[in-house]
């Protein structure tokens, strides 16, 4: 048994034997290994002899588009919006009128150029107007500009001088110009010509779409989208559906932008927005008309149909969806077209016709929709430059621009050049300013009818303007352009003929040296001007006159009948006392007037009403066949139409007659004090007449002592104040408000004084001004101010009336006698007086300047030779003056009035004395010797007054009127009596427009560096005012009359010098 498990395990153990043998050695076939056999799969097996179909692969991408590529809006502050498209989460590019710039380059991407532009500038209402934008960078001028723009930029760069005024938001900036916040505004040309009249234009530049660095791929996309629409025409539809004119577009492409569309790539931004199907923009959606919001809050403008277009030419591409043409939505705007001098000599005038144009258009708007009439009104406006060249450019320009009428042009040259163009295209033209005579002429100006009258009746009018300011022999200085030349022809007949001038000199309209002409005028010694020019060269020729010394009254007609007028002069105080002609409104309908006149640019204007006649007459007659047969809906109209500037009929050859003639008038008192008034006027039947004042009359007392001891000064007190009164009611007549002054006598006299205090309230008076005398002052004070009326004195010096409590509502323009008497005391030390004696009245007036000079006196350690105190009605000083002598006294000081001084002073004459005279305001003018019998008295003595101001235009202006009034001129305080009427008068003004304050808080508000005739007053709480201390002035006899001369001044911290 054991033998056959042995022999088993032998045989086992033989075969194991053979197998392994035939393993390691012999021919037998490899063994097949199984795998994934693809290089390219995620499982790859490189020691696979056979594949096993187990390869993975990754998901191959494939670009999953949308069906189409809508446009999305993302709006953005324009300060942050570069940073907010690099974030990446808010939009994939920028379509938001950005110009292209180097610094904007270094952190975006800018794809072609898809609008060419310019800056420009438009000014606030009554800016200066500039041809030039370097003409803004001056001190003192202020430019209201988005923040971030390359206006900023450029104003940063080239206006350094000009304060900058950066806003965040373009709203901002318009609110700044329109409330008067800034000068002028700088912008975008398009955009600022939504808001304004453009006054110039600079730095073209371009815009373009800006994109992510790292959006190679939409770059290229946009480049060809925008080729695309610009090759196609669309492009040009869009700028037509927005912009007026010709498109110009710079081609800024280069060797670099792409011609054909990019195949998108995984996770590209092109990608991105063909996956989603829209395409986002940042835009600062309150720039019009590139990007605004409609009254539905919808997104409208250039930039956005061109956002959509270019998201259209995507989908066209990429998706093969249809692309359809820009189509412009259908107007249903109405457009009238105005033709304004918007540069050219009268280029002053254009914004308030653009001003009263848009007024009638508003009012059309408003008219078309009380009555349910399907009409939207909106005015084109076009340069005519004053000049027939540019105004037949203009003209075709709005023929382009499909307007149903024109109103314009203002001057006559324009309107007769424009016409060839209008009347050709069957456009009616209605103007509201030219009138030269040839217009009348329906043959050669057909289609023309105009709101103002031929100045065929306007030189009837400028003759007896002349003859009734005195001229008899005037010279005719005129343009001889059309409007020049006609009105020139028209005058020269009315006066009776060319021979009867003193001569006739024509210049061109574009001259600016008339230095021949006006010396030419002169030399032929002729005794007035009569110009017909406009603004600019009217402006020239004064200047250039009054450079050569020639001072001639001037006339001038409606080419220069505006307070625009004054803008054009360098010096507009040049212009005092010119006069000139202009249409006469008629009775005025609607409320246009009163509009007008609350607006601070269109109540500058010349021709406003008339321009709003012109546009409204337009718009109602294209309301009546909705645009068509004007012609005869504007003769139908112009029957007994009822217009802001008057009724008006039209006649076969589109004239109307007009409603007369205002006479106007320029005066000057300084360059602040400058008024355009028209008080009278003139009709063809009644010649010259006044113009009715309809508006509230205010009266104001003055207290003058026209009896009492210093009554030879109350004459110059009352024509100082005239003279003011005549300057508030020239300021106040455009406003509605006139003044009459109420005189009373204070008699220099507590008694009478109050007497005519109470005269005075019973008239009405709000205020008044007076009195001269401090007794008087103090007398009337108790009655006026218990009934709450101020009171302006204008000489006062009792230093006991700065106590506000015991004299409330009390003002005064001359300081206190506190300071005048230790002036006088330094005076007198100067002098070397010595042993003096105080003779002086024991009134208000008296007692305080005396009491003042003996406190400084004494307090320098000084004493008093004699203080002799007299009645103000003493006339017999023998027994004072014996004082004098009786005491040795060396020297004088007289606290005195004219009348008691002039006797004092003869007395001690009469008694040898010998020594020397001082004394105080109240003897410091010529009026002292007046009453003298030997005048040379006064020889000598030396007196104190308020010192005259550092010389300023007020002082200076009112010192030549008064200079030429012999009552004026040898007045006392003459100045402070026109400062005090002044100030009570621009109180009530001011008082109009703050109806809750007291008129006395009024006057300590206005007289707060009242710059005036006597110097800058500051009122105090009290009233007072510090003064510019004390002329030191000497009698001496000049050709046989007595002279009062400063010689020398006090002031407090310096003495006398």
């Amino acid at each position: 048994m054991e033998n056959k498990k042995i022999i088993a395990m032998m045989l086992t153990l033989s075969m194991l034997a053979a197998a392994f043998a035939g393993c390691l050695g012999g021919d037998d076939e490899p063994e097949d290994v199984m795998g994934c056999m693809d290089a390219t799969a995620n499982n790859y097996n490189a020691d696979a002899t056979s594949d096993d179909g187990s390869c993975t692969y990754d998901p191959t991408w494939t670009l999953t588009p949308a069906a189409g590529v809508s446009a999305a809006w993302v709006a953005s502050d324009w300060d942050p919006i570069i940073p907010n498209l690099n974030a990446g989460d808010m939009c994939d590019a920028i379509l938001s009128a950005m110009t292209k710039t180097d610094e904007r380059d270094q952190v975006v991407d800018f794809t072609r150029g898809y609008y060419t532009s310019s800056q420009g500038v438009i000014g606030a209402s009554g800016a200066a107007v500039i041809s030039d934008v370097s003409e803004l960078n001056a001190a003192g001028t202020t430019i209201a500009l988005a923040s971030g723009t390359t206006s900023d930029i450029y104003a940063n760069e080239n206006l350094a001088a000009a304060t900058i005024q950066a806003y965040t938001d373009w709203p901002s900036v318009i609110l700044a110009v329109n409330n008067g916040d800034a000068d002028y505004a700088l912008g975008d040309a398009p955009v600022l010509a939504l808001e304004g009249a453009l006054m110039t234009t600079f730095s073209d530049e371009t815009f373009g779409l800006a994109i992510r660095e790292d959006s190679d791929e939409l770059e290229d996309a946009l480049n060809v989208a925008i080729t695309a629409l610009v090759d196609g025409g669309q492009y040009d539809a869009i700028f037509g559906a927005w912009f007026e004119g010709t498109v110009v577009l710079t081609d800024d492409r280069t060797a670099d932008t792409a011609t054909a569309y990019p195949t998108p790539t995984e996770g590209s931004t092109l990608t991105g927005v063909l996956e989603s199907g829209s395409l986002e923009f940042c835009i600062d959606p309150f720039y019009p008309p590139f990007e605004n919001l409609d009254a539905d809050g919808n997104e409208e403008g250039f930039d956005i149909d061109v956002g959509d277009a270019i998201a259209e030419e995507l989908a066209a591409h990429y998706m093969g969806v249809a692309n359809p043409d820009f189509v412009a939505p259908v107007s249903t705007t109405t457009k009238i077209g105005l033709l304004n001098p918007l540069t050219g000599p009268i280029a002053v005038y254009a914004p308030p016709f653009t001003v009263a144009a848009q007024m009638a258009i508003d009012d059309l708007n408003a008219a078309a929709a009380s009555v349910g009439v399907d009409m939207t009104f909106e005015l084109v406006e076009a340069d005519s430059g004053c000049s027939g060249d540019v105004a037949s450019g203009a003209a075709q320009s709005l023929v382009d621009a499909g307007v149903v009428g024109v109103a314009g042009a203002a001057c006559s040259g324009a309107s007769m050049a424009a016409n060839a163009v209008l009347n050709a295209a069957g456009v009616v033209q209605v103007s509201y300013a030219s009138t030269n005579p040839g217009l009348s002429d329906a043959d050669a100006y057909p289609g023309f009818w105009r709101v103002v009258p031929s100045d065929a009746i306007q030189g009837p009018a400028m003759n007896d303007m002349v003859n009734a300011a005195g001229a008899s022999n005037p010279a005719l200085l005129h343009m001889t352009n059309d409007y020049g030349s006609g009105l020139a022809d028209a005058f020269a007949d009315a006066w009776g003929g060319a021979d009867f001038l003193c001569t006739q000199i024509g210049y061109e309209d574009t001259q600016t040296d008339f230095a021949a002409e006006v010396q030419a005028i002169a030399d032929a010694g002729c005794d007035s001007i009569v110009m017909v020019s406009y603004s600019t060269d009217g402006a020239a020729i004064l200047e250039t006159a009054a450079v050569l010394g020639v001072s001639l009254p001037t006339f001038g007609a409606d080419g220069i009948a505006d307070a625009a007028f004054l803008e054009d002069f360098s010096v507009p105080a040049i212009a005092n006392g010119v006069m000139a002609t202009k249409p006469r409104a008629g009775s005025s309908a609607g409320d246009f007037v009163d509009d007008c006149s609350m607006d601070e640019t269109c109540a500058g204007g010349i021709y406003t009403a008339e321009t709003y006649d012109a546009v409204m007459m337009i718009g109602q007659a294209a309301m009546m066949e909705n645009g068509a047969n004007m012609a005869s809906h504007l003769n139908m109209l112009g029957v007994d139409y009822n217009g802001a500037s008057g009724a008006h009929t039209f006649l076969d050859n589109g004239d109307v007659a007009g409603a007369g003639y205002d006479i106007c008038g320029f005066d000057a008192l300084s360059s602040t004090d400058i008024y355009f008034t028209c008080m009278e006027w003139w009709s063809a039947i009644d010649g010259i007449q006044a113009t009715p004042f309809a508006g509230m009359t205010v009266s104001i007392g003055f207290l003058n002592p026209m009896t009492g001891p210093i009554a030879v000064y109350a004459p110059g007190f009352g024509v100082a104040a005239n003279v003011a009164l005549g300057m508030m009611n020239i300021a106040g007549w455009n406003s509605g408000l006139q003044f009459e002054m109420v005189m009373v006598d204070s008699g220099c006299n507590g008694d009478v004084a109050a007497a005519g205090a109470q005269t005075l309230l019973d008239a009405g008076v709000v205020g008044v001004v007076g009195a001269a005398c401090s007794g008087a002052t103090m007398a009337a004070n108790a009655v006026l101010g218990a009934a709450g009326i101020p009171m302006i004195s204008y000489a006062s010096t009792n230093p006991g009336l700065s106590n506000a409590t015991a004299y409330p509502n009390f003002f005064r323009v001359v300081p206190s006698d506190a300071i005048q008497g230790p002036a006088l005391a330094d005076v007198v030390t100067a002098d070397s007086g010595s042993d003096v004696a105080l003779l002086y009245m024991t009134n208000d007036y008296g007692s305080g300047l005396a009491d003042s000079f003996a406190a400084a006196w004494e307090g320098a350690g000084n004493t008093l030779c004699a203080s002799i105190g007299y009645e103000d009605t003493t006339t017999d000083f023998t027994s004072q003056v014996q004082s004098v002598m009786d005491n040795s006294c060396g020297s004088v000081m007289l606290i005195s009035y004219a009348a008691d001084g002039a006797a004092i002073v003869e007395e001690l004459a009469a008694q040898s004395f010998s020594g020397q005279i001082f004394g105080g305001d109240g003897i410091a003018e010529e009026g002292l010797c007046a009453s003298m019998a030997d005048p040379s008295l006064c020889d000598g003595i030396v007196a104190t007054k308020p010192a005259a101001p550092t010389p300023n235009e007020r002082s200076m202006a009112f010192a030549a009127i008064c200079g030429s009034i012999p009552d004026c001129a040898d007045g006392i305080y003459t100045a402070e009596a026109f400062d005090a009427m002044i100030i009570m008068g621009y109180s009530v003004f001011a008082q109009l427009s703050s109806p809750g304050a007291t008129l006395s808080q009024m006057i300590g508000a206005v007289g707060q560096g009242f710059v005036g005739a006597s110097g800058v007053h500051t009122f105090a709480a009290n009233g007072d005012v510090g003064g510019s201390g004390y002329c030191v002035g000497t009698f001496s006899m000049v050709n046989g009359a007595p002279s009062y001369d400063c010689t020398r001044s006090w002031t407090l911290s310096g003495g006398v010098s």
